[in-house]
């Protein structure tokens, strides 16, 4: 076990994440973003993802491209982003979304947001962010609500398009079922969910057995698998199956699903940091 899970496993998440911030706050004091891109967090602000301006950028640019080419998100959709995290797929919207578009950011983590709303919102108002105050045992233990009990503020056929990064993969099943039935109330008709996962079935397990995998999620649980027995929404994947059962259910319906490198799939070159997890494109029908 790395040093890292061991922290994880052993610390409130609190203190956890302050010792994994504080290398990032010294480094704050002696790089300075990159100018000439817009607003772009600190070092010690980018807790959703790989630290450094180079990457940040890149992975926004590189989600941009997909927006557009993949998923046909046109500059005057409202979009609804849950898990907005620090915006590194935010950001560039500002220059592609026009005066006729909406976004809508939610994250469970207050720092993103506070920032987006100083940074984002005080420039552009048809960019919106608040807290989704859900309870997540490592990433929101002070959480209000559970998340089966979730009920998203707005009314029925309100968005385009819904995108979720790296938020069904700390999910439990159940509740994945649930956000997905709000996500088809909320989407308006014909409208897009975009949202990555860890996939697995019997071709997947056998390639984590054989280690040909960059993650392996070795401990079964009931309808999903983790890496870590001990605090299992570490890291969830759910059988691809009962995914898209689920997505038919909900009355949406699944055009596409992209299996990431993780797993040792071969991608689109031009989606190297966004297709490392799996994702799922659907549309409601």
């Amino acid at each position: 076990m790395s040093l890292k899970q061991t922290l994880k496993n052993s610390l409130s998440a609190s203190i956890f994440h302050l010792m994994r911030d504080v290398p990032w706050i010294v480094r704050d004091w002696t790089t300075k973003p990159p100018t000439g891109h817009g607003p772009i967090p600190p070092l010690r602000h980018m807790f959703d993802g790989p630290r450094g301006y180079e990457i940040f950028l890149q992975m926004g640019q590189e989600t941009l491209g997909f927006y557009k080419n993949v998923v046909e998100m046109k500059p005057s959709d409202a979009v609804l982003d849950i898990g907005c995290g620090i915006g590194r797929k935010t950001l560039p919207l500002l220059g592609y979304l026009n005066d006729e578009a909406l976004y809508v950011g939610m994250d469970i983590d207050r720092r993103g947001i506070d920032w987006l709303l100083r940074n984002v919102t005080s420039q552009s108002q048809r960019f919106v962010f608040f807290q989704l105050d859900i309870y997540s045992k490592f990433y929101n233990p002070k959480g209000a609500l559970i998340p089966g009990r979730l009920v998203l503020p707005f009314p029925d056929n309100s968005f385009d398009v819904v995108a979720l990064w790296s938020v069904f993969t700390h999910m439990y099943p159940d509740d994945i079922a649930h956000y997905l039935s709000e996500i088809a109330r909320v989407l308006k008709p014909s409208g897009k969910l975009s949202a990555s996962f860890f996939l697995y079935n019997q071709e997947i397990i056998g390639r984590m057995q054989r280690s040909e995998t960059k993650v392996n999620f070795a401990h079964e649980l009931p309808n999903l698998r983790t890496t870590n027995p001990n605090i299992p929404e570490d890291a969830i994947a759910v059988n691809d199956q009962w995914l898209l059962d689920v997505l038919a259910h909900v009355g949406l319906k699944a055009q596409d699903v992209l299996y990431g490198s993780w797993s040792g799939h071969a991608i689109d070159p031009n989606l190297a940091l966004t297709n490392y997890q799996d994702i799922i494109l659907a549309q409601k029908t």
